[in-house]
């Protein structure tokens, strides 16, 4: 089982150093989940690694997407996308944006809550066993 790894790629649009605020928030939970899996996962010889991928501004449907050895959070657990207006991004790209949400048991996720991103990772993990 050693050597195996998981890779966690997160990409956001982002200007300059900035992203809006659905994306900070989907940040640090992303960040503390890939700590969270990196500490259970270590028992099973699997390394979490987490990339950051910054997307250009015109790329907005791809944004505040999390994939789990490739596979997107949504695939993994079954939910569906959606879009809404996000004034954040209206004031980082000068324009009316609707962003990408989340949709799962009922409820519409504008970021990506750490509960949502462990349940994702464990099930990906699971494929790697």
């Amino acid at each position: 089982m050693a050597g195996k790894t998981m890779d966690i790629l997160w990409q956001r649009v982002t200007v300059g150093a900035q992203t809006c605020e659905r994306c900070g928030d989907t940040g640090q939970s992303v960040r503390r989940a890939a700590g969270v899996l990196r500490a259970e996962l270590a028992a099973l010889g699997i390394a979490v690694v987490l990339t950051e991928k910054a997307l250009p501004p015109f790329a907005v449907a791809e944004s505040n997407r999390v994939f789990f050895n490739g596979e997107s959070l949504e695939g993994l657990l079954g939910a569906q996308v959606g879009m809404n207006h996000c004034q954040s991004c209206c004031e980082l790209l000068g324009s009316q944006t609707d962003c990408r949400t989340l949709v799962m048991d009922g409820r519409e996720f504008e970021a990506l809550p750490e509960e949502l991103l462990l349940r994702a990772g464990r099930r990906a993990a699971e494929k790697l066993k």
